[in-house]
């Protein structure tokens, strides 16, 4: 991972594995990650483009989702991989985010393997890359308080 500063100064750099061995840290696409879970399930147990209209704790720790469709699911495990707008993740109390990006590279983008991070004032920012032509990015504005 590197910390820059705005002005492009670099801050920190650091290998997550030299800070702490039990981490590591490893930048997929969406699509990568569905298959790779998906083929380590049982078949008919991932179900995809599914709406949810409802989600609820049961008594017993286990998560019942409830589709447009009608059909009733109940699971131990949630993956969600459902964009910007989850209704699981805002179920979960996460805030809503505004927005985040994916560049595309069509020869290759030319990033290193790495977390690169910006801070500002009152602004964050980065971009990781997740495959030989993608690179994650987000922004962020922070604010002391709710407002344009």
């Amino acid at each position: 991972m590197v910390v820059k500063s705005v002005d492009g100064r670099e801050l920190r750099a650091f290998n997550f594995k030299q800070e702490d061995q039990s981490q590591e840290v490893r930048a997929v696409e969406r699509r990568v990650l569905l298959e790779t879970l998906a083929s380590q399930l049982p078949r008919d147990s991932v179900q995809y483009s599914s709406q949810l209209q409802r989600i609820e704790a049961s008594p017993n720790g286990d998560t019942l989702l409830e589709l447009v469709d009608g059909s009733k699911l109940l699971a131990r495990i949630v993956i969600e991989c459902d964009g910007i707008r989850s209704p699981i993740a805002k179920w979960m109390g996460f805030p809503e985010p505004k927005y985040v990006g994916l560049a595309s590279y069509p020869d290759a983008q030319y990033f290193g393997p790495r977390v690169n991070y910006i801070y500002g004032r009152r602004l964050r920012a980065g971009f990781v890359p997740v495959s030989p032509t993608k690179v994650y990015w987000f922004i962020c504005f922070n604010s002391p308080s709710p407002g344009s």
